[in-house]
């Protein structure tokens, strides 16, 4: 074996020598890390809607980002934050709130949640995490639950249609209702003082014109 072999098979031996002591601590490294999710669910109360219903996660004072910052809730349902990943023990704070939408009719749940993600050694090794919330409240929970509610108005009601009278035929007036003229007609019945003025009346025209004819001769 020449010099130069030599030399070749000692690189070969140190380089084999390094990746054994390295692979131990990349082991290690990547055994101390956990991750986590955080569950969130959506209620929609009231008449049936379609609408999907977001909700932010915002990570506070450098805390690790999710593998996204929104989801989406159709109507009712759950949904996660994902990709939360933890190097290190401490507390790791966010804030989740619900995004208001535009939906006419549509009442929004405003709670506003602050999540604590704490990290911390296990006995055994590693990392692990717990999670709990507060919001509206100072009480914990472990339940990120937003509660809307859709209430469309009352269907107007219906003006009933007026109802349909039949229009009286005209009558002509009975005769008694019909006025009597002030004279006597032909056929009714002459009455009796006017005839007896009358006959008075002619007798006196007759004398006066007998007193007038024979009286002035019998003067004369």
């Amino acid at each position: 074996m020449n010099n130069t072999q030599k030399r070749t098979l000692r690189r070969i031996i140190i380089e084999a020598a390094l990746l054994l002591l390295l692979l131990p601590l990349q082991a290690r490294a990547a055994e101390y890390k956990c991750t986590a999710e955080l569950p969130v669910e959506v209620r929609t109360s009231g008449a049936a809607t379609a609408e999907r219903f977001t909700i932010t996660l915002t990570p506070e004072d450098g805390a690790p980002a999710p593998a996204a910052d929104t989801v989406q809730v159709k109507g009712s349902g759950t949904a996660s934050f994902t990709g939360l990943t933890y190097t290190a023990p401490g507390d790791y704070r966010y804030t989740v709130r619900q995004c208001a939408g535009g939906t006419v009719h549509m009442t929004y749940d405003a709670t506003v949640y602050t999540v604590t993600v704490r990290v911390t050694n296990r006995p055994n090794g590693g990392l692990g995490a717990e999670i709990w919330a507060t919001g509206g409240s100072s009480e914990k929970t472990g339940l990120l639950l937003f509660q809307n509610r859709y209430d469309p108005p009352a269907a107007p009601t219906p003006t009933p249609a007026p109802a349909k009278t039949t229009p009286v035929p005209a009558h002509p007036a009975p005769k008694s209702a019909l006025p009597k003229s002030a004279l006597p007609q032909t056929a009714d019945p002459m009455p009796v003082t006017l005839l007896a003025t009358l006959a008075v009346l002619s007798a006196g025209g007759l004398m006066g014109l007998y007193y007038n004819k024979y009286g002035r001769k019998e003067r004369k």
